[in-house]
């Protein structure tokens, strides 16, 4: 959680820091390992029909590689998902399926905590549902929070 300099009020909650290193050195383990292969293919010479399989499948997963280092070092950069909670309302861009994404306070009817899921109630039937697995945060303990900014 981060607060913003300036406002006392704004909280953000984001990718942990630990799972965001963790898909940047998955992805440039992953990477090394491709271009090892590749080079190991070069180096052996086997037959062309061998050669462009083995191709293919090492480019594909350089792709997947290049994929998860490069989400990874978004969510390192502070990209990705995260809920913002400030003096008006919250912000949920905790993932797709979420429901609501932005809110004000008043037309927050209920908080309640369901395993890895705050579930938001809204006025006029809506609702938001904050992933709680996706930032750095324990569902309880954020449940605590948004009831306390509606107590204002």
């Amino acid at each position: 959680m981060s607060t913003s300099p300036g406002t006392t009020d704004r909280q953000v909650y984001r990718v942990p820091t630990a799972v965001a290193l963790r898909g940047v050195g998955f992805g440039t383990a992953a990477l090394g390992v491709c271009v090892v292969g590749g080079v190991s293919l070069i180096a052996v010479d086997p037959p062309r029909s061998v050669v462009i399989a083995l191709g293919l499948v090492l480019g594909l997963l350089a792709v997947l590689a290049l994929t998860v280092l490069a989400v990874g070092l978004l969510r390192l950069a502070g990209r990705g998902p995260r809920l913002v909670l400030d003096e008006d309302g919250f912000l949920n861009a905790t993932g797709p399926g979420a429901g609501v994404r932005r809110a004000a306070w008043r037309d927050v009817r209920r908080v309640q905590s369901d395993g890895p899921v705050v579930s938001v109630d809204l006025a006029a039937g809506k609702r938001s549902l904050i992933r709680t697995a996706a930032i750095d945060v324990e569902p309880r303990e954020l449940a605590r929070e948004l009831r306390r900014h509606l107590a204002r």
